[in-house]
């Protein structure tokens, strides 16, 4: 008689079964960032790209400014001439004081002169707040990036014309979108199968395909 094969013995246990669960997903960014203008116009200079990382006040695009300078050059000129009157009719005021202590002119000429001074300076003060208004339609042309991140998609091209984001009803252009790639996800979609074993903390691994 031939000995009988040697049989593997073991102790019946319950062991953890691993059950890995694939689903095919995209790296995305976890905060996106739609870049728009605030002033309308045509666009005359795109220096970034796709895929180019931009420090914050990185200029993205730029507009035709010939509206606005011109706006803003009208703007300085009105300054100077509010100036002017403010210094003439400061020195009329002064003489109608003087006159008026001497009682050479009225009383109603001697207010007069105070309107006319009074009035002068409320002209400065609205040519220097055109001004500024001025000011920032011409920097408001120049579309610098808000944040330090990646160009994700560029959505306009050279030469096109956009509309702005604070004055068109339906939200202005988006220019482009930019992002943080320092802190990304992966969103996945889960077979319906398998979606039932997954739970908060487990451990999942990403693969790329390149």
């Amino acid at each position: 008689k031939e000995p009988a094969p040697p049989i593997a013995l073991a102790a019946v246990e319950l062991p953890d079964i691993q059950v890995d669960v694939e689903a095919p997903g995209v790296v995305e960014p976890i905060n996106v960032i739609e870049v728009k203008s605030k002033a309308s116009g045509q666009i005359t200079q795109m220096p970034v790209e796709s895929g180019d990382l931009v420090q914050p006040g990185a200029l993205l695009v730029q507009l035709d400014t010939r509206d606005v300078r011109n706006q803003y050059d009208q703007a300085e000129a009105d300054v100077r001439a509010a100036e002017a009157s403010v210094s003439v009719a400061r020195s009329q005021k002064v003489r109608s004081d003087t006159l008026f202590a001497q009682r050479i002119v009225t009383a109603q000429e001697h207010e007069q002169s105070a309107l006319t001074f009074a009035n002068a300076q409320a002209q400065v003060v609205r040519a220097r707040t055109n001004l500024d208004l001025a000011r920032q339609r011409v920097e408001d042309a120049s579309v610098r990036a808000p944040v330090a991140g990646a160009i994700i998609e560029m959505l306009v091209l050279l030469g096109q014309v956009i509309s702005s984001a604070t004055g068109s009803v339906s939200g202005g252009t988006t220019l482009l979108k930019m992002a943080d790639l320092n802190s990304v996800r992966v969103r996945a979609l889960v077979n319906e199968t398998d979606i039932g074993n997954v739970r908060p903390g487990q451990t999942g691994r990403v693969r790329g395909d390149a």
